[in-house]
């Protein structure tokens, strides 16, 4: 009831194409996971830069400075309130798309000054999609949505060293974000930020 989806949320910006509604996709599918303050920005339906934090302005900094280079041109997904500090902030760097839960009038009037940036207010959009479905010629195929919660039941230590509570929490967080993650999927991870993310390339090297 009520639930809406991300295309009756946009709030400004230039015409949303194909390819920006598959990261739009990516980027909520992935936010999904996480509770705490997140920021995942994704460029080319894979996340290239995630952390989470106590704030959601440090999650942002960290999940910017995890890939700059890849995050050029990419969409930032948030879950939580963007306030005018967190706005500046992201306004000095170049965004297609910026997602969040809401947005104060004061980020809001930051944003216009980019006429073409599409905001999109993701507070009630339905995320329920259960099955994926792709298009082959002749037809379609369909598998069900992984729609598994990682956390510590999730995991079974089989070595004679055991994890520490950091180590196990870096651990559940990459597992995270290695869900959402394309194919071959490698997902290298300190402090709840991603230092590096490997998707399905065609070069093993």
């Amino acid at each position: 009831k009520n639930k809406k989806t991300f295309l009756d949320n946009v709030l400004q910006g230039k015409n949303i194409s194909y390819n920006n509604i598959l990261d739009i996709d990516s980027a909520l599918n992935c936010l999904v996971e996480f509770v705490e303050p997140t920021c995942i920005i994704v460029k080319h339906n894979n996340p290239c830069g995630v952390s989470s934090s106590k704030k959601i302005l440090t999650a942002y900094k960290k999940a910017y400075a995890s890939d700059q280079i890849s995050a050029f041109g990419g969409i930032v997904a948030l879950n939580r309130l963007v306030t005018a500090n967190l706005a500046r902030q992201i306004s000095r760097n170049f965004f297609e798309i910026i997602i969040a839960k809401n947005f104060t009038n004061a980020a809001l009037k930051i944003f216009n000054k980019k006429k073409k940036l599409i905001i999109i207010k993701s507070e009630k959009v339905l995320i329920d999609k259960k099955k994926d479905i792709k298009s082959i010629n002749g037809g379609y195929i369909i598998q069900n949505k992984n729609l598994i919660k990682i956390s510590l039941k999730n995991l079974n230590c089989v070595s004679n060293k055991k994890a520490t509570k950091s180590m196990l929490e870096d651990l559940i967080f990459s597992l995270k974000v290695c869900k959402h993650v394309k194919s071959n999927s490698i997902v290298l991870a300190k402090n709840k930020q991603t230092v590096g993310i490997g998707a399905g390339q065609m070069s093993r090297v």
